[in-house]
């Protein structure tokens, strides 16, 4: 895990310390749980977000490359060919 600092209103912290008290809950762990919730409902249909996290990094140049490459491509590149039928 990593630590990182995070800024809240004072009442929301005031209102997630309590919720955590009675439910014997960390902080943390509420936090996290919100988080994945919200990640979830809000990336289903991303595509940017999904070619972000599915595919390896890639470097400057490289990316640079690729997007040559890309920015390149026509609609021919994408046909199939031979049509056969069954």
């Amino acid at each position: 895990m990593i630590r990182k600092s995070i800024v809240m209103d004072e009442e929301l912290w005031n209102d997630l310390k309590i919720f955590t008290e009675i439910h014997e809950n960390s902080i943390s762990s509420v936090i996290r749980n919100a988080v994945k919730i919200y990640l979830k409902e809000n990336t289903k249909d991303d595509l940017a977000y999904k070619m972000r996290t599915m595919t390896p990094f890639v470097d400057d140049e490289e990316q640079k490359e690729l997007e040559e490459v890309l920015k390149n491509l026509t609609a021919e590149h994408f046909e199939t060919g031979e049509v056969i039928k069954l």
